[in-house]
């Protein structure tokens, strides 16, 4: 069966689905005004004390933060550095293609149950036909079973990839720069949109992100394999705004962006990762989890959250329970400039969690 027999309509449904947004954009210049997410007046009604703000602040600074924001209630209770800073987002851009590809299942343009058989997918190392049998689903949960080289394959990737049909499609997960990259390539098959214009359109200019420049972004490509990665540059409150649309179950004033189903859906726990860390033990289509509820609550977090991540210090943790959204970024154009790794980011969700919940 050919991939436009399985699409079919596919770009149709996205080119209805992008009109649907189409009034937003109309009404851009007089709803994007003011940044969508208002600063709070009185953080102390949301419980947050002085000396919890000062602390965060001096934490911040303590890592290196080039940017830190909180959002509670639809707030910004703190916000550190240069939240305006363009700055790449490296692996955050998985979580990012996971909300796109969302959007084609919300649509009914394609189908999570759709092999890469079944979409006429291959690649210049030529795919078996067992790996051939790998769905959507298993690409956006890293288990395709596909393992070869991938654009943006860090060496850590390649020292820790399988052996070559060791696994078969959906039996075991493994951090996959070519799923990731293939789930790129899906998108844009089966919308018929390149993924900076389409995340422009049906993300950037509904939510009013203030900074996003859809000439910000790149690709990388790779000897050996067909299928580029994709990257892009978010600010600090772009990225904060991103993460509120979750938090909103895929509401925006008014407007269902994304499906609630979706959202919960795809931030759920499918793989046990075996990573160190207390919120990378899950994973979900392309969003990181905490591995449990009891190595949540050990490590002071909450069971509930969900993290989009990216090499250098670039997250966006959701927390549905606290009604949080917290973002982190790192200006990796400075060579040998300062990185945040997992341990020093959960010390901020720790600090921020403990401060959300404060009865002082």
């Amino acid at each position: 069966m050919t991939f436009r027999k399985i699409m079919t309509g596919s770009a149709a449904g996205f080119g209805l689905l992008a009109l649907g947004f189409s009034a937003s954009a109309h009404a851009q210049e007089d709803r994007c005004e003011t940044y969508p997410l208002p600063t709070a007046a009185a953080p102390a009604e949301l419980g947050w004390t002085a000396n919890e703000l000062s602390g965060l602040d001096a934490l911040a600074n303590e890592l290196n933060s080039t940017a830190l924001m909180v959002v509670q209630n639809g707030q910004v209770v703190f916000e550190h550095g240069e939240t305006d800073r363009l700055i790449m987002v490296h692996s955050l851009r998985k979580s990012l293609m996971s909300a796109l590809i969302g959007l084609l299942v919300d649509a009914g343009a394609l189908s999570l149950d759709a092999s890469l058989a079944d979409l006429g997918i291959d690649d210049l190392a030529g795919l078996t036909d067992e790996e051939r049998t790998a769905t959507v689903r298993d690409v956006i949960m890293a288990r395709s079973g596909v393992y070869i080289p991938s654009a943006a394959e860090t060496p850590q990737m390649r020292e820790s990839r399988p052996e070559r049909g060791e696994f078969a499609p959906g039996e075991h997960w493994y951090y996959n720069n070519w799923d990731f990259n293939v789930a790129g390539h899906i998108f844009e098959r089966a919308s018929g949109r390149n993924y900076d214009s389409a995340f422009l359109r049906v993300f950037a200019e509904p939510l009013c992100m203030p900074d996003f420049d859809v000439f910000e972004t790149h690709r990388q490509h790779a000897p050996g394999t067909m299928f580029s990665a994709y990257h892009m540059r978010l600010s600090a409150r772009d990225t904060a705004l991103f993460g509120q649309l979750f938090l909103q179950e895929g509401e925006w004033e008014g407007e269902q962006i994304l499906s609630a189903d979706w959202v919960r859906e795809s931030t759920a726990d499918y793989s046990d990762t075996g990573w160190p860390g207390a919120w990378m033990g899950g994973y979900g289509y392309m969003w990181w989890r905490p591995a449990d509820a009891e190595i949540a609550d050990e490590h002071g977090l909450a069971a509930d959250m969900y993290t989009g991540a990216g090499y250098g210090g670039q997250y966006v943790t959701v927390i549905p329970s606290l009604d949080l959204v917290i973002v982190n970024r790192m200006n990796t154009d400075i060579p040998d400039g300062p990185r945040m790794g997992g341990r020093d980011y959960t010390s901020i969700l720790r600090a921020v969690i403990a401060a959300s919940m404060s009865d002082d």
